[in-house]
């Protein structure tokens, strides 16, 4: 079971059937991914064309949303997963590190 939302939080997308309570980010974020592409809107042109990805390059310490959280997301949706998701330490650039 995973809880999809938080009463931590004061910023959010509201449960409506509970006000205390707000939808965790990650659950929201994982979704960009599509419709950015434009899945389910009125252009999906590039949903098509880049959908599923290849390669999914991500974090080491959101390897298990992407890995067991997301999957489960695009296969309620009937939709592909993708073919491949790295997991990465961090990024070393002179300024500093990025996940």
């Amino acid at each position: 079971d995973l809880a999809v939302s938080r009463t931590t939080f004061t910023w959010g997308v509201p449960v409506k059937s509970d006000p205390k309570h707000v939808v965790y980010v990650w659950i929201d974020a994982l979704t960009n991914y599509i419709t950015a592409l434009g899945y389910d809107g009125k252009d999906n042109t590039n949903f098509k064309k880049y959908w599923p990805a290849d390669v999914q390059m991500v974090g080491k310490e959101i390897v298990r949303f992407h890995t067991i959280y997301w999957p489960i997301i695009l296969h309620a949706l009937g939709l592909p997963l993708p073919k491949t998701v790295y997991g990465h330490g961090w990024l070393l650039m002179k300024d500093g590190k990025m996940s």
